[in-house]
């Protein structure tokens, strides 16, 4: 049997009720939320971290690709290789021309045929100062030409009392088919 409560003995019974049933909501159902949401927070602030890192990442690669593109424009081969050749000779002739050597003898190479690449070679004799003959080195392997010397011969010879030397060089140049 049963006894009724008295109200005194329901209200402690109800407020009790209520303060077991706080106590499991707030084990049960507030903590996981709130430490939920906190992983989600650390995990949204890691992943904006990575985002930022990875968007700095792209913004280099665009520029380092537009920085290939303007070098892979300078070895580009856009014409046949007897046009190449001609305009490689006439553009060594032209800086020769700016500086003032003579160049003696000028020939043309054989086009070696990479798999990637064709390599242009030109040979030629200069008769004349050294630091001339360097100066004009020196512009051909820096831009617009970027010719790589593959041999250089000087030879002073009978002319020892002379200031100027013989010079036999083999230019060379790589472009992309």
């Amino acid at each position: 049997m049963i006894k009724r409560l008295t109200k005194r003995e329901q209200k402690i019974f109800i407020v009790t009720l209520v303060l077991i049933l706080g106590y499991i909501g707030n084990n049960l159902l507030v903590k996981p939320l709130k430490e939920k949401i906190l992983s989600l927070d650390q995990a949204i602030v890691a992943e904006e971290i990575r985002l930022k890192k990875n968007q700095r990442i792209i913004g280099q690669a665009k520029a380092l690709s537009e920085d290939y593109n303007a070098y892979l424009n300078n070895f580009k081969q856009s014409k046949t290789n007897e046009q190449v050749m001609s305009s490689i000779l006439s553009e060594i002739e032209e800086v020769a021309g700016e500086l003032e050597l003579r160049i003696s003898d000028l020939k043309p190479k054989r086009v070696k045929r990479g798999e990637y690449y064709n390599r242009f070679s030109v040979s030629l004799t200069i008769d004349s100062d050294f630091v001339d003959i360097i100066h004009f080195l020196y512009i051909l392997q820096k831009q617009p030409h970027l010719f790589d010397v593959e041999e250089v011969r000087f030879d002073k010879g009978s002319r020892r009392r002379s200031s100027t030397m013989k010079t036999q060089l083999v230019l060379g140049k790589m472009l992309i088919p």
